[in-house]
């Protein structure tokens, strides 16, 4: 597993370096941005769950194999953040989603699925086998109870945001509007802005290389995708707020 964490780290790291010059061209074929050329698609609420699950699943795997059962307080705390979040992600979210018959291309599935094989478990083998500094006095350390603070606030967006987004349609209804409300009075994706805050705080307070190299791969994967958003709403709504930044309020 030490072998699998190593190489782990450096393909998140590789991967997000890689995306951000991608995307920053070419829109991730799914939701708004589906078009036709990348191959077959899928069930858009299918393809999350199956692409999401693997998160906590594999976390949960290696946490119960290597050590986590015996982790401190410190470490079941970074473990319970972790399954609060991919849990209501896979298995509660899709089901959330409005606008039956939506389709994501089985590509940007595949290719999240292997991501978060990699990512879950080499998160939880960090925590549970690698980090000898979660014991019982990091509890009271300053990066830990800011670390927490940061992914509470960040958690608090991400779905206050999505909840705007979800209440825009009707039930039956489909098609897009302008979001209002939250954060969305300042930025385009304050859902992804969100999440890069909920990750950056799990990054703090964990005090690993894994997770560090998640919260800059979330940055690295997210920004792009808000610039699209940003410019795909400014094209298609002419009254659209252009004082809105892409994803960081009054900075991106």
């Amino acid at each position: 597993m030490q072998a699998y964490h190593d190489y782990g780290l450096w393909f998140i790291i590789i991967f997000g370096v890689v995306t951000i010059p991608f995307l920053l061209f070419i829109a991730a074929p799914y939701g708004r941005h589906m078009r036709q050329g990348w191959g077959p698609d899928m069930s858009a609420r299918l393809g999350w769950i199956i692409m999401e699950a693997p998160s906590p699943l594999g976390f949960a795997y290696v946490w119960y194999t290597y050590g986590g059962l015996d982790a401190g307080v410190a470490g079941w705390a970074l473990c319970l953040l972790w399954q609060v979040h991919y849990i209501y992600r896979s298995f509660i979210y899709p089901f959330r989603l409005r606008g039956a018959g939506k389709r994501s291309a089985v590509l940007t599935v595949v290719m999240a699925i292997i991501f978060n094989l990699v990512n879950g478990p080499i998160n939880a083998y960090a925590i549970a086998s690698l980090a000898s500094h979660l014991t019982d006095p990091w509890l009271t350390d300053p990066r830990f109870i800011l670390g927490l603070v940061i992914f509470g606030v960040g958690f608090a967006i991400n779905h206050q945001s999505d909840a705007i987004l979800r209440n825009l349609r009707k039930p039956g209804e489909s098609g897009y509007k302008i979001p209002h409300g939250g954060l969305f009075k300042w930025v385009t994706s304050p859902n992804y802005f969100g999440e890069i805050v909920e990750w950056t705080g799990f990054a703090i307070a964990a005090c690993t290389p894994a997770a560090a190299a998640f919260a800059f791969f979330t940055a690295a994967n997210l920004i792009p995708r808000a610039r699209s958003h940003h410019h795909w709403y400014l094209d298609k709504f002419p009254d659209y707020p252009t004082s809105r930044r892409s994803v960081i309020p009054g900075i991106l």
